[in-house]
């Protein structure tokens, strides 16, 4: 039976590599099209953009490494169901259960692998790719501009041209909207006009050809024309990478977050003594509001610490759900295995979230909304459970004592 539980390990680590493949590819879509943009549009380095893609699979392996273990065990007990493998273990009089030892023990590992990953790794990541987005966003975009697409990614500017003409690099009926903070923009207005870069490459120039400004001066409308006027665009300044201290919950290690939590918890004691005495109407009123954003405060780190244990930590339950539903059903198709996986996180998704909001809020504790998606799948995953792999159902005993 030893020989029998390595063989079913062995067998669980192919498909588990297999569903973590197809469901990682699936998650970086998001994130691929985000990149696409930036290297295209924006014109950042090429070396940039695949720093950001390094920096985003942290998170993406956060959500697919659970996952991958609910497909990885549906597509491997499924396939042992199929081709008969658990009838055989069930003649030989062994226990169903004992080949599940060694996936099991190996989760676990994983498990622990993915709390640490998710409290350390993950959020050192997230900081770095904010500080690299942030620096992107900063850096101005090549010339792209489209026909009948609104661009606001010039400061101050609105552009939009009816159509233009790639080959000759001309542009028609253009109109762009000029914003320095009054309530009405200008607004230019062209029916045709031509665009260039100055040789250093820093500027786009847009030379419009019997243009009108329509402007609001005072009570007075006017509308000023011109046979050309030129607009140049600033377009390609020196991407700057800048170090950033200030760090989201998201981004902050448990260290951080622990440390947080206390500075906060002393402040809230420190406010808490102080409104018992107030001076005055208007310092109990300020010191209500100071407990009520550091308590804020408090739930918000101490939710980033739950889920980030929660959801690790979910993967055991999602290897059980998942090696008895592919017992129960007999399907072994990685499809199969990848979309029950998607519909299932999606309602435990959908309960974490909701979780978080409610924890956030104050209106639950931190470590009962984020643990209650766990508690709530845990009676059906164990009656399911111990249908396939003990023959025995919780519920009928239950019913029956």
């Amino acid at each position: 039976m030893k020989l029998f539980s390595r063989y079913v390990l062995r067998s669980y680590i192919v498909p588990l590599v297999l569903a973590w493949s197809v469901l990682t590819g699936i998650f970086l879509m998001d994130r691929l099209f985000l990149l696409f943009d930036l290297l295209i549009r924006k014109g950042v380095e090429l070396r940039f953009v695949f720093e950001i893609l390094l920096y985003s699979l942290p998170f993406v392996m956060a959500m697919s490494v659970p996952l991958a273990a609910l497909a990885g065990s549906m597509m491997t007990f499924g396939r042992m169901a199929q081709d008969n493998e658990i009838l055989s273990v069930r003649s030989a009089g062994a226990r169903l259960f004992s080949t599940f030892i060694p996936v099991l023990l190996f989760s676990l590992i994983l498990a622990g692998l993915m709390v640490y990953f998710n409290l350390f790794v993950l959020p050192e990541a997230n900081h770095r790719v904010r500080n690299l987005l942030t620096d992107v966003s900063s850096k101005k975009p090549t010339i792209k501009l489209e026909a009948g697409v609104t661009n606001e990614d010039f400061p101050g500017y609105t552009i939009y041209i009816g159509d233009k003409n790639e080959k000759e690099s001309r542009i028609y009926k253009v109109m762009i909207f000029v914003k320095r903070g009054d309530p009405f923009p200008t607004l230019i207005t062209a029916p045709e006009g031509i665009i260039a870069t100055t040789p250093d490459k820093k500027y786009m120039q847009i030379t419009l050809f019997d243009s009108e400004v329509h402007e609001l001066s005072g009570e007075n409308y006017r509308v000023i024309k011109t046979d050309t006027q030129t607009i140049n665009f600033e377009i390609d300044t020196d991407f700057m990478r800048r170090q950033r201290e200030n760090r989201s919950e998201r981004e902050m290690t448990l260290p951080l977050l622990s440390e947080d939590i206390r500075k906060s918890k002393k402040s809230l004691t420190e406010y808490t003594e102080k409104l018992k005495h107030p001076a005055n109407e208007v310092e109990e009123k300020e010191l209500e509001r100071r407990i009520e954003s550091v308590q804020t405060r408090i739930n918000r780190l101490q939710v980033e610490i739950h889920k980030n244990i929660a959801f690790a930590l979910a993967g055991l339950l999602f290897l059980c759900f998942g090696a008895a539903l592919g017992g129960k059903l007999r399907r072994s198709e990685i499809g199969f295995a990848i979309v029950l996986s998607l519909v299932f996180f999606a309602f435990y998704y959908i309960l974490l979230i909701g979780g978080e909001s409610l924890a956030k809020t104050g209106k639950l504790k931190a470590w009962l909304a984020l643990w209650l998606p766990n508690l709530i799948f845990l009676p059906f995953t164990a009656e399911l459970f111990a249908e396939v792999f003990f023959e025995k159902s919780l519920i009928k005993r239950r019913i029956r004592t």
